[in-house]
């Protein structure tokens, strides 16, 4: 079946209200007559992969988990959608932050159908879940603790503020490990510190938070002529954490910010 006779089927099984649109890139996309909580319509994506049909969210589900904070595996939204992925056999592709399914050919309205529940349910009842706030934690207790060991050992653990908050554009509170003032030549400037731990199952989430923090606070820490020094600490044998330290000392110019490996003693 190629891309028109897909086209042809989802428009003869969906009410005029719902949009087929031919893609560049090949299949189609789906706008559903929904719209979601910033009013924007509800797409769907459709393509033939591997003579099999597969139909994603377009990323709609993990932008709104994201953008509402609960994008975490553990927060009750994801649970939700965990236990939507079971019940309709559907596959979360973390890479790419799609939902999606694969149907043959003579069940594209059905995948389009089952496909369209969860979207709709997840961007109907998530904005409504409620969840105790919670402090926002470091972003790195394991080496946040083998920085205070270097400090105590330099004697200047005393002379650092520890756990310090750092004000952003739109989040109040970034969790800063170390923060210090240092005078000279009749002026000063503030030095902040936070701890980056790598060695962790998904460094990426680590890096994505602190490149998040660096330009939502940048004006303030302009205004108060302040420095960010992120350190990390990466492992040699796993791919994923040198390429998130990667991904921290390439974007450290734009983001203004310094970086430091723990491993690396120049540094």
């Amino acid at each position: 079946m190629d891309y028109q006779m897909i086209e042809a089927s989802i428009r003869s099984g969906f009410s005029s209200w719902t949009k087929v649109t031919s893609l560049n890139s090949g299949g189609c996309r789906v706008r559903l007559p929904f719209w979601d909580g910033a009013g924007d319509p509800i797409d769907l994506a459709v393509s033939i992969d591997a003579g099999r049909i597969t139909i994603d969210d377009t990323g709609s589900i993990a932008g709104l988990l994201f953008s509402l904070g609960l994008d975490e595996t553990s927060s009750p939204a994801f649970k939700l959608l965990n236990d939507l992925r079971r019940t309709h056999g559907l596959e979360i592709d973390f890479d790419n932050g799609l939902v999606k399914t694969s149907v043959t050919e003579d069940r594209i309205f059905a995948g389009i159908s089952e496909m369209a529940k969860v979207v709709l349910a997840i961007h109907t009842v998530v904005p409504h879940i409620r969840v105790t706030p919670r402090r926002l934690m470091s972003l790195g207790p394991r080496l946040k603790s083998k920085i205070a060991t270097r400090y105590r050992e330099l004697k200047i653990l005393k002379l650092v503020h520890r756990s310090y908050k750092l004000a952003g554009a739109t989040v109040p509170a970034w969790p800063i490990d170390y923060h210090w003032t240092v005078g000279r030549n009749g002026s000063s400037y503030n030095v902040n510190v936070v701890a980056a731990d790598l060695l962790v199952s998904d460094p990426f989430a680590k890096a994505y938070k602190i490149a998040a923090m660096s330009v939502d606070a940048r004006e303030q820490l302009q205004s108060s002529n302040g420095i960010l020094r992120i350190v990390y600490e990466a492992e040699e044998d796993n791919t994923q954490s040198l390429e998130a330290a990667d991904f921290l000392r390439c974007h450290s110019s734009e983001l203004d910010y310094r970086v430091f490996d723990l491993r690396r003693h120049d540094e």
